[in-house]
């Protein structure tokens, strides 16, 4: 906490020295939190309120929140701060406050004694505080006197997180319009947990009410589990939401969490499964740079400096970092209710003591927590991964359970379902009919993610036949039980419906890979010695490569099989009882027993877009809540769609100009009656506003390339020189997914058979008769793990 000169309005406080504990594995340390820095010495009055008094102080004339306010309004002393610290301990909450005058003086000793007897010789504004708790306040009650040396937590918390409100500072309702949304709701919510709960309550003439509160909010964990201490930790805690975000218990409110603010400046890039960094012009830090600000440490140091403002990252991306609240919402804020952990809930946090009332008026050295050992020795144990059986759809078990719960979901919803049998391995996993007649396909995707290929196949299948495809997205559960953030799943869907590409340069495009393998002459093509994933490009000239440290090992055109490129490869063939292994020559170089025993990873082909964007492929998109089992809609917007139009219309314009439009040293410019239809449909496709109007520029439009007119059939047209397509629109390879099989109707859906394909949905596939198909085997080891 402060120190008696310390102003809490300085944003710009010098950091002091910390010499808190700190652990690791391996080292056995004895902490050296409670020395006699003044700023953990603070004096302050504490009430234990024991289990068996629960909801004694939650509403009514001894109500928590008449204590602060009283505070505030005693006559005798001008009171314009007051601090209230909560944790649990083994047989209830222990409690304590602090206040402080305008100008924020007080005293400090350094010999700590004990005051349960009386408050006489207290400085102000201690002695109103004790005063005041000691006459409102029950006399079963402790009630005593003595220093809060914040050192006793540890040196940081596992989780710190502020209540925020992000778009307007509304105060919150009443108690008898919003129940279980306050301080006692948390305290329920993390019984038998290591927390600290901190509120500074503030009143000053600045405040626009003359009985209005500015409430700062902090809750802190301490239980381990919750740690943040890798890049990849965080990746997974985006991936699938934090496991305890203590904000929660006040949502009802409109109160949001800092932790859940900063969370959703975050993303994952698609290569990456590991990494994370913030979105373009969030300013956040990335993760290296500063984690104590995206695990909430910063405001656990903010907090034990007396310090209420929030980092100007955090106002930026908050417009309210503090609350603003009526006399009547104190008792949202003011927990003075108990609980009753039933343990001592700090044994599970081993850097950190949660001293009780016992301890107060002892001096700081003879609390301090015992020598704690980590080995770095401590057994992992081993968990077996029981591969689920093999279901009528091909998947796994938790698969073919989201399947039947997605047909439940659009049966309720009016729709004649039926699930398909998977009898050639390229089939969507339902189809479903409305009662117009239309028919969609669906598709349950399960950890696509990292099978964006996969992903892509499906709904280009459909798009064959001449129907639109429903997706509905399956989350991950992982080891903890914790299930994937079902809002960053569905954006992740969304952004790669709309955008297909793994990784765009200024001149070509990385694709995603699918499981299939390339056959040449019977010989399975291999990757080079320690190059363990393919990376295929697409450029604007229609051609594939394979590329590697900037050298090419395949080249082929875009509608030509796989098999008539070339490659500078290895590839390997079974002979008799073993394999050979020869390099692009034909020349042997190795023999193994088994095909498994080949070092050398297997070249495998990558999706063939067949368009910039596969939105006009998608009738919907859904997540399934498998703990509710339900289907959530997804909005398909984009992060650009905002009600201002002119914004709107600059933002998206330069998001499509910028991903499928490149430069090109091109003797035929691009027109733009040819891009123009496709980002203009592309724009109304991700907004709730429809498409841009006819004039692309406008008032608000700048021109992102130069604009030229090209004489076309002796007539004057609109043209960008130098300018092509990021790769061609309408590109048809014969290993299309689809062209060999068809969709199968129950025979009650009495649909003729010459009616059962349709108009191809894809862009210059007129009629499917003039693509020379794949083999059907070829086919199907291309789509088979879809």
């Amino acid at each position: 906490m402060a120190t008696a000169q310390t102003d809490p309005q300085s944003e710009a406080e010098s950091d002091r020295e910390d010499h808190s504990a700190s652990y690791h594995h391996g080292i056995s340390i004895q902490p050296s939190t409670l020395e006699t820095d003044e700023y953990d010495r603070t004096k302050v009055v504490y009430v234990k309120v024991p289990a068996s008094m629960k909801d004694t102080f939650e509403s009514g004339p001894e109500s928590g929140s008449n204590v602060i306010s009283d505070l505030f309004h005693n006559g005798n002393y001008t009171i314009d701060e007051v601090e209230e610290f909560a944790w649990p301990v083994v047989d209830g909450m222990l409690y304590a406050f602090r206040s402080y005058t305008p100008s924020r003086q007080s005293t400090t000793q350094t010999k700590v004694t004990d005051s349960a007897k009386g408050p006489d010789s207290l400085p102000e504004p201690l002695h109103t505080t004790y005063s005041k708790l000691k006459s409102e306040l029950p006399e079963a009650l402790k009630i005593r006197i003595g220093v809060l040396p914040m050192g006793a937590f540890g040196s940081s918390p596992a989780l710190g997180t502020r209540l925020v409100m992000e778009h307007s500072n509304r105060k919150p309702a009443g108690r008898e319009k919003v129940s279980d949304a306050d301080a006692n709701a948390l305290f329920e919510d993390l019984a038998g947990e290591p927390f600290l709960y901190h509120a500074l309550y503030r009143q000053s003439d600045r405040l626009p009410e003359s009985n209005a509160y500015q409430i700062t909010v902090r809750i802190f964990l301490f239980n381990p589990y919750y740690k943040i201490s890798t890049e990849s930790e965080y990746a997974k805690c985006l991936r699938f939401g934090r496991e305890c975000d203590p904000a929660d218990s006040f949502a009802k409110l409109g109160v949001s969490s800092s932790l859940t603010v900063i969370d959703a400046g975050y993303y994952i890039p698609w290569r990456e499964t590991e990494v994370v960094m913030p979105s373009r012009g969030s300013g956040l830090p990335i993760f290296s740079k500063n984690p104590s600000f995206i695990t909430g440490e910063s405001e656990f140091n903010d907090m034990r400096r007396g310090q209420y403002g929030a980092s100007n990252t955090l106002e930026e991306l908050c417009e309210y970092t503090s609350l603003l609240a009526r006399e009547i919402d104190l008792e949202h804020y003011v927990g003075l209710g108990t609980i009753n952990p039933g343990v001592d809930p700090w044994q599970k946090a081993p850097e950190a003591t949660g001293f009780d009332i016992t301890d107060v008026g002892i001096d700081p050295e003879a609390i301090l927590p015992d020598e704690v050992t980590i080995s770095v020795d401590a057994p992992i144990e081993d968990t077996e991964f029981d591969q689920a059986s093999t279901t009528a759809n091909d998947g796994t078990e938790v698969h073919w359970e989201a399947i039947k719960g997605v047909a439940v979901g659009f049966d309720t919803e009016g729709y004649d379902v039926v699930i398909v049998t998977q009898d050639t391995g390229s089939r969507p996993d339902l189809w479903v009919r409305r009662d117009d007649g239309e028919i969609f396909a669906v598709e349950v995707e399960y950890r696509t993610r990292s099978k964006a290929g996969s992903f892509y196949t499906n709904l280009i299948r459909q798009a064959v036949w001449g129907y639109k495809t429903i997706t509905v997205m399956v989350p991950e559960t992982d080891e903890h039980g914790r299930t994937e953030s079902l809002d960053r799943l569905g954006k992740w869907a969304l952004s790669s419906l709309a955008i297909p590409m793994k990784q765009r340069d200024p001149t070509k495009t990385e694709l995603h890979n699918c499981s299939g393998k390339i056959v040449v002459d019977d010989k399975t093509l291999l990757l080079p010695d320690g190059v363990s994933e393919a990376n295929w490009w697409l450029t604007c000239d229609r051609e594939y490569l394979l590329i590697h440290d900037g050298e090419v090992l395949a080249r082929g055109d875009a509608t030509a099989p796989f098999e008539a490129f070339e490659y500078n490869l290895p590839r390997y063939y079974e002979d008799d009882d073993h394999c050979v292994v020869e390099n692009q020559y034909g020349k042997k170089i190795a023999t193994y027993d088994q095909k498994d025993d080949i070092e050398n990873t297997t070249l495998r082909r990558c999706h063939r877009p067949v368009d910039l964007s596969y939105l006009q492929f998608v009738e919907g998109l859904y997540c399934y809540d498998p703990d509710t089992d339900e289907l959530v809609q997804q909005d398909m917007t984009a992060h650009w769609d905002v009600e201002q139009a002119s914004t709107r219309n600059e933002k998206s314009h330069q998001q499509a100009f910028e991903t499928f439009l490149v430069e090109h040293d091109n003797d035929d410019p691009i027109l733009e009656r040819d891009c123009r239809p496709f980002i203009k449909n592309w724009i109304e496709q991700l907004s709730a506003h429809s498409h841009p109007g006819n004039n692309i520029y406008g008032t608000y439009r700048k021109d992102y390339y130069t604009r030229d007119r090209t004489s076309v059939d002796g007539v004057m047209e609109q043209s960008y020189p130098e300018i092509s397509f990021r790769y061609p629109r309408g590109l048809v390879s014969p290993d299309l997914p689809g062209l060999n099989t068809k969709p199968v109707f129950p025979d009650s859906w009495n649909i003729p058979r010459e009616e059962v394909l349709q108009e191809p949905l894809i862009f210059g596939l007129d009629d499917r008769s003039e693509i020379n198909t794949a083999t059907e085997a070829e086919n199907e080891d291309e789509t088979k793990s879809t």
